[in-house]
């Protein structure tokens, strides 16, 4: 029998496969898949059902409220919330979530570095956007291989 730990593991190596296509298309076209977000959410639910998964939807729900408000005013792209919402539903604690917010400005920040830069100097007609998926991902990345891994490492 397979045990609860090794399934976990296996299911966020498959939301981490999730995330590196949505950098890609995120990095080339400026999108992140609504199919993407829902294989996370579906891998996230499995995890719950058949891993050691914990769900957290009070954190989940909080943001996507806050998301709206933040993609009303322009100011974040709506698969960006997505992808972030759908992702703070595995991370279990308080501390975690509120390491994964900030750990998600950290790796923003470079981005809107490099984006203010390609701005000033190539002057482009449509302006520039973040590829912000890539900062998300980053995060997660980070959050779970240091608290969600349960065999592997």
């Amino acid at each position: 029998m397979i045990s609860h730990g090794l399934i976990n593991d296996i299911i966020l190596l498959l939301i981490w496969g999730c995330l590196l296509v949505s950098c890609y298309t995120d990095l080339t076209r400026r999108t992140i898949s609504n199919y993407i977000v829902g294989i996370i959410f579906i891998l996230t639910i499995l995890n719950f059902i058949f891993g050691d998964g914990q769900l957290n939807y009070s954190a989940s729900g909080i943001f996507l409220i806050c998301g709206f408000f933040m993609f009303y005013c322009r100011f974040v792209g709506a698969g960006d919330i997505k992808l972030i919402t759908v992702l703070l539903i595995s991370i279990p604690s308080g501390s975690s979530v509120l390491s994964f917010l900030m750990i998600i400005t950290l790796f923003g920040l470079p981005l809107a570095i490099i984006a203010i830069i390609y701005k000033h100097l190539k002057k482009p007609e449509g302006g520039v956007t973040l590829p912000y998926g890539i900062a998300i991902s980053a995060s997660y990345f980070l959050i779970s291989s240091i608290t969600l891994f349960k065999v592997i490492f």
